[in-house]
């Protein structure tokens, strides 16, 4: 129970302490009541304002009943003092012992009334209604209960009738027990009225009790309904009515965007076949093969490497059709694919499609429930809050008319957003996207709230604000559950059920299908025509970009991006800087041989510095070489390009950048494999100085099979090509020639070519090798120039021999001496003594057979006698001998070694008599086993024609004999 508190005039005592007046009140029904207004749902509910305010105007007529209690607050106060003035009055001990007798019957019963704190039993609370419903208290009446004047009571309650009885009442005893027995019957008058009102809590009290509102909200729908009231006013009702318009054009120009793109999928069956296309055509290319990857494009599209430069679509399709698929993944993970958030989303859309569709009806039921007539608002003031509501009383004929097909308009609307959200949703591959479309699906539907919140007028945002909500019929309901939550219940999962098997569970099949066209099967190998049109494949070994991480292209790429203010190019210890990126464009399209030739000018050593020196480091794979001297070892290392095989481009490189070294500069040496090297005609190894002295230095005669067994650099050669056929890679052809090609080499020296046409068999070397060999090694004319035939039509940028500039098929260089390995010729690098002898013969045909015998035993003659500073040797002395009309033999004596001095060997030669020259040749005719007395063979002349024609004989050409010979001929 609340009470009203009264004040009383100041001069009475009563007043000074206060008197509390009890005012009852239903508790319980004004919780209930208040309850109702709590949060609910947008647009309808359950407990509404304008019932609140109904119930405020029913106990407020009960308060003003109550009030009327105060007008006894006088009359009470005149009794009072009259009884004051009674008791002044009558001072006699007998009227005190009367008084005094009746006070304290008063006070004893008084005491009996109140509370007894010694009792077994104590009065019981009396609870409210709520009380005994939530915590099952029983509510029992209170008969104990008095009136107390004074402050600190205020349980009494003083009825409407009470005003009577108390004037009828002619004393103070009286007024009390009235006061406490009408005490006593309103009390158990709101006891009974308590429990009748309690009731158990079931389905048919919840189910009688629910009723429907329709709550306005900040909807432009919702303001539309007031269009052409004066509520709105003229100004507001334009405003409102272009809201309108707006609102269904933005609903309009999306759904025909979303029917005219979203309704049909992007990837599609069409896509299978295109991919397939894709795939064929350049996914296995050889043409789009990633040299630094190692790998197929088909390959790096379908692990989504982002550095490719090509194919992002198709990089980004897999990506999303991976990610929404997760085929690849097990467990927990496997089973969260974008095909269960596709169906959440739908869920999720088909949800907010029916809270339209549920506020729609709502707005349109609530309209049709308002009484037919002219549109009425009427308005009434809260006395709490003094905030003025309206009440829509009456809804003409027409505005009901206009909410049939607003209604119409926004289920039409809805039906089609349905089905357009549902196309986007289940074509959308992108996860993420997924994600976002479902929220902005959502937005289309908020359209009317949006423009609301931006462009309602102030007045339409206070009328459906202070709106009291609208009333509407109940919706059948069967067991607590009403036909519009079962309609949904069923609806909604069907719908996403059917969605499901005829267009999502198609999609992914479609989706898996891209899939496996695009990255099903063997993914590394690459194929190419050939011009004979013929399709060669080849497979892919990856590893390309873990080659790159430790590359020293990395390192020169990284020194660049450093690159400061004080860096220069000259600085550079990876990197060889160009001037210009036209240099780069230009080298672009050079061939390697002219890149080669470009970058060694000289035939150089370039590794021997920085950068190449970190270059020849890097490829050989060794940080401790110094220079070119330590990269011997990989000169005759055999590298199959372009692929830079076999031996990781180890020899090609060594060549390359040590070419000097490699001994690229010379057409001999120990170093058969000229590949990397600047080697050929008219490049830079060809016009070095050391390949003009070589080849100028070399004999035009061949060593016999043994010699050259035994021959450093030819054993080299035959050992290199050996390694060449037992090579493991598959890389290098014709392997099983090469060992045979080797093996030939070494028994037959320079004879291996007749020996292997003997054969059938062709594997070059003079000149040139059989092209099935994947070398580029020198050839062998520079040892075999007899068998190789050189001569004056040998190619250009041969090793043939060219002593002196002369070629070895000349008359030029069968004049001079070959001796040692070397040849000598007059003029050049030796001088030369003439002799001239005259003989007779007894036996003809035993000199015919003992010719050579004859040749050697004058040669050994000679020497003996021109041995004075320096020894000479029979062989290098040249005899010419004429068996013809005339028996005499032309000798030249070669000076070839430092410290013979012509002048000397002259003087001691031609000084020794015919008789000594005679018998140093019988001695070595006798050591030799020739008979000589049988012979006959015996010296008539011994003289030296430089002493009579010159040096160079009559004709100028050294023959000092041919004015002679002409003379004879004469005579004869």
């Amino acid at each position: 129970c609340s009470c009203l508190q009264l004040g009383l005039p100041q001069g009475s005592s009563v007043a000074s302490e206060g008197l509390f007046i009890p005012i009852s009140l239903e508790r319980s029904d004004m919780v209930k009541k208040a309850a109702s207004k709590g949060k609910g749902p947008r647009r309808q509910g359950t407990g509404q304002e304008s019932d609140i305010l109904t119930f405020i105007d029913e106990k407020f007529e009960e308060i003003e009943e109550t009030i009327v209690l105060a007008s006894l607050v006088p009359q009470l106060h005149e009794r009072l003092h009259a009884v004051e003035k009674i008791l002044k009055i009558q001072n006699s001990p007998g009227l005190k012992e009367a008084v005094g007798s009746k006070w304290k019957q008063l006070k004893e019963e008084h005491q009996q009334m109140g509370p007894k704190w010694g009792d077994a039993a104590s009065p019981q609370r009396l609870a409210p209604p709520d009380d005994e419903i939530n915590s099952g208290v029983n509510l029992e009446e209170n008969n104990t209960s008095d009136v107390t004047l004074g402050v600190g009571h205020n349980d009494d309650k003083l009825g409407v009738g009470d005003k009577a009885d108390i004037e009828d009442s002619s004393d103070l005893t009286s007024m009390t027990r009235t006061l406490t027995e009408k005490r006593r019957e309103n009390m158990k008058r709101i006891a009974e009225m308590s429990k009748a009102k309690v009731k158990e809590m079931d389905e048919k009290t919840l189910d009688t009790q629910t009723t429907e509102y329709y709550t306005f909200g900040e909807s432009t729908w919702d303001l539309v309904i007031f269009i052409g009231t004066g509520a709105l006013g003229p100004f507001g009702s334009l405003q409102t009515v272009l809201l309108a318009i707006v609102n269904v054009l933005m609903q309009v120009v999306f759904c025909a965007i979303a029917y005219y793109n979203f309704t049909t999928p992007d990837i599609n069956d069409g896509s299978i076949i295109d991919t397939l296309r894709w795939r064929r055509s350049s996914g296995h290319s050889f043409g789009d093969y990633s040299t630094v990857a190692k790998e197929s494009l088909v390959h790096r599209v379908c692990k989504m490497d982002k550095s490719l430069e090509s194919s992002g679509i198709q990089v980004d399709l897999i990506e999303n059709i991976n990610k929404y698929l997760k085929s690849e993944e097990t467990g927990l993970e496997g089973f969260f694919t974008g095909q269960i958030l596709c169906i959440v989303a739908l869920i999720c859309w088909y949800l907010m499609v029916a809270k339209e569709v549920s506020h729609a009806l709502a707005l349109h039921r609530g309209v049709m429930a308002v009484p037919r007539g002219a549109t009425k608002l009427d308005t009434r003031e809260n006395p709490f809050t003094q905030v003025t509501h309206y009440r829509l009383r009456a809804v003409a004929l027409r505005r009901k008319i206009a909410s049939g097909f607003l209604l119409l308009y926004r289920l039409l609307a809805a039906a089609l957003l349905l089905y357009v959200g549902t196309s986007f949703l289940v074509y959308t591959v992108n996860v993420t996207e997924l994600i976002l479309n479902a929220v902005a699906l959502g937005i289309i539907l908020d359209i009317d709230d949006l423009l609301f919140d931006a462009l309602a007028t102030t007045p339409g945002r206070h009328l459906v604000h202070q709106l009291d909500p609208l009333f509407m019929p109940g919706m059948p309901r069967i067991r607590g559950a009403d036909a519009k939550s079962v309609f949904m219940s069923i609806f909604i999962p069907a719908l996403t059920i059917l969605v499901y098997f005829s267009m999502l569970e198609p999609f992914v099949g479609t989706l898996d299908g891209v899939r496996i066209a695009m990255c099903g099967g063997n993914q590394n190998f690459v194929w190419s025509m050939d011009k004979r049109r013929i399709t060669q494949l080849s497979p892919t070994y990856g590893g390309g970009w873990e080659e790159e991480e430790g590359s020293i292209k990395t390192d020169a790429i990284m020194e660049g991006e450093s690159l400061t203010s004080g860096f220069t190019v000259n600085n550079s210890r990876y990197g060889f800087w160009v001037n210009s990126v036209n240099v780069l464009s230009d080298q672009s399209v050079m061939s390697l041989d002219s890149m080669v030739d470009s970058a060694n000018g000289n035939c150089g050593d370039i590794g021997n510095e920085e950068p190449m020196l970190n270059y020849l480091r890097y490829f050989l794979a060794n940080d401790s070489i110094q220079g070119c001297a330590d990269a011997a070892p990989s000169c005759n290392s055999i590298t199959k390009m372009p692929e830079y095989a076999v031996d990781d481009g180890k020899g090609y490189a060594a060549r390359m950048l040590c070419s000097a070294t490699c001994g690229c500069n010379i057409p001999g040496g120990e170093f058969i494999n000229v590949q990397g090297c600047p080697y050929g005609d008219t490049r830079a190894c060809d016009t070095t100085t050391e390949k003009q002295n070589f080849v100028a230095s070399a004999v035009c005669v061949e060593k016999n099979a043994s010699s050259l067994r035994a021959y450093p650099p030819w054993k080299a050669w035959v050992q290199t090509i050996r390694s060449y056929g037992n090579q493991a890679s598959n890389y290098l052809s014709a392997k099983p020639d090469a060992l045979i090609l080797a093996q030939a080499m070494e028994d037959n020296g320079c004879g291996f070519l007749a020996n292997l046409s003997a054969q059938n068999i062709s594997l070059g070397g003079c000149f040139s090798w059989n092209s099935t060999f994947s070398w580029d090694f020198k050839t062998l004319e520079v040892f075999c120039p007899v068998t190789c035939g050189c001569g004056s039509d040998s190619p250009r940028g041969s090793g043939c021999p060219t002593p002196f500039g002369y070629t070895c098929s000349g008359g030029e260089v069968q004049g001079c001496l070959t001796w040692d390995g070397k040849h000598f010729c007059e003029g050049f690098n030796a001088e030369v003594l003439r002799a001239d002898i005259l003989f007779s013969i007894v036996d003809f045909l035993m000199a015919s057979d003992y010719a050579s015998e004859i040749m050697l035993a004058l040669q050994t003659a000679l020497a003996q006698k021109a041995s004075v500073t320096q020894p000479v040797h029979p062989q290098t002395i040249q005899l010419e001998l004429n068996f013809d009309w005339e028996l005499s033999a032309k000798g030249k004596i070669w000076l070839i070694e430092d410290g013979m001095n012509a002048t000397e060997m002259t003087s001691a030669l031609f000084s020794t008599t015919l008789a000594d020259l005679q018998v140093a040749v019988d001695s070595s005719l006798q050591s030799f086993g020739v008979p000589v007395n049988d012979l006959g063979f015996a010296l008539t002349s011994f003289s030296n024609p430089d002493a009579i024609y010159g040096p160079y004989g009559a004709d100028g050409y050294g023959d000092g004999y041919s004015l002679l010979n002409d003379i004879r001929d004469k005579l004869t």
